[in-house]
């Protein structure tokens, strides 16, 4: 038999016949290190596209940097003392620089975390803002957009007179990469900006967004930050936790792509064929269901029509904290929930745009199975899914479902992963 082992080991193992199981798949193991600092220091002070920022930020007197939250794992403490160091040589002066963390509508960052994630020389030293998606009064409204809806995100953007942004790149569901400029819109826009953002992601299926720089969601994004004049993108490609793989420091429109095509390098993996059972592994985005279900994001390019998708989600803040009602819509009628939003009678549509995107897979197309020790199975069936104490029940009912004669694969931490299927 063959033993299915999982990054977190609080699911248990399970075995499955040699004869139905496909292969392992995940972010590809490197036998190296990860950028030295004095190659971190080197991309940063050479730029792609642009002029180094130790010129560009000559006589500026408020810079922004905008980073990604605690729901990125992109190590702050080490891609920022060179930025500050280039704006140091550019004369600007601490008291001039302010780090906006891109929380999109996720909880705020606790100054543990922020001084954990910055390093605690930076934290103490810096003025360090949470976005606040929610609070009219730190928003602006754009002029001029050419994105089919209002675009609102916070004022200091206006207020500064040198914008930079600083995440990392893995595969994403509705903009097909994090990064770029993923961390100004929707990072630090309003709630319904984020919205529509995300829901414009609707009209188009998963293979067309996962893994694709040229959509719809991507081109609207570059859109909002021309006209916010966003300078300067530095994003980290990891491997192995927090080591940095490469990275990339320049102009949007050129940095980027390139960032991309080392980000394929990474999480890009081939697999011979779909299969019938997917086990997805929500590790390292399973903070939160919401967060864990990225996974089903990338299970749906690799899993056949009335198959199952196994998830083993940690989930030690519950389905999702932003949103309370989240559990008790759940994933079960997609289209009536579309509907309502469209008709204007469900007013919560980020909540909406995951439970729409996700249950037209997991209701629709394939059969879920989540195995969760903080989301018990009464929650989990109301939202959808069938429940399973331990990953070896989730095996045994997934064959049951799909039956006996089905293959299936693994694919480790899922949410940051992008198959690319041979068949």
């Amino acid at each position: 038999m063959i033993e299915i082992k999982l990054t977190k080991h609080i699911f248990g193992n399970a075995k499955i016949d040699p004869g139905n199981f496909i292969g392992t798949y995940g972010p590809k193991k490197m036998e190296r290190e990860g950028l030295s600092g004095n190659e971190i220091r080197e991309i940063i002070e050479n730029p792609v596209g642009t002029k180094p920022l130790s010129k560009i930020a000559k006589g500026c007197r408020k810079v922004l940097i905008v980073t990604d939250d605690n729901t990125r794992a992109t190590p702050l403490s080490r891609i920022l003392p060179p930025v500050l160091d280039e704006l140091k040589k550019a004369g600007v002066h601490e008291g001039e620089i302010t780090f906006l963390i891109g929380l999109g509508t996720h909880r705020p960052m606790t100054q543990d975390e922020i001084k954990v994630k910055f390093g605690a020389e930076i934290a103490g030293k810096y003025r360090i803002v949470n976005h606040a998606w929610d609070d009219p009064g730190s928003l602006i409204t754009l002029d001029s957009h050419d994105v089919g809806f209002e675009v609102v995100i916070n004022r200091l953007v206006r207020d500064s007179d040198l914008l930079i942004s600083v995440g990392s790149i893995v595969p994403h569901a509705t903009t097909g990469f994090s990064g770029g400029g993923k961390t100004i819109m929707p990072g630090i826009c309003g709630e319904k900006t984020i919205e529509d953002t995300h829901w414009m992601a609707l009209d188009y299926s998963m293979s067309e967004i996962l893994g694709n720089l040229n959509n719809p969601v991507q081109k609207v994004i570059h859109s909002i930050c021309r006209t916010v004049k966003l300078r300067m993108i530095i994003n980290s490609i990891l491997f192995d936790g927090d080591k940095i793989f490469g990275l990339v420091a320049g102009e949007l429109e050129e940095a980027y792509p390139k960032g991309i095509e080392l980000c394929r390098e990474v999480y890009g993996v081939p697999i011979p064929q779909k299969a019938d059972i997917v086990i997805a592994e929500a590790y390292p985005t399973d903070i939160d269901l919401r967060q864990s279900i990225k996974a089903i994001c990338t299970a749906d390019l690799a899993c056949r029509n009335g198959g199952v998708i196994i998830l083993p989600a940690d989930c030690p803040e519950g389905a999702a904290p932003q949103f309370p009602e989240f559990s008790r819509y759940g994933f079960k009628d997609p289209d009536s929930l579309y509907q309502d939003v469209e008709d204007g009678t469900f007013k919560h549509k980020l909540m909406a745009y995951t439970l729409v995107a996700i249950g037209r897979i997991i209701s629709q197309r394939v059969r879920a199975i989540l195995v969760s020790p903080n989301i018990k199975a009464p929650s989990a069936e109301d939202m959808g899914f069938t429940w399973a104490s331990s990953l070896q029940e989730a095996v045994d009912k997934s064959f049951a479902i799909a039956g006996k004669s089905s293959k299936a694969i693994v694919l480790k931490q899922a949410g940051e992963l992008l198959p690319l299927i041979s068949v």
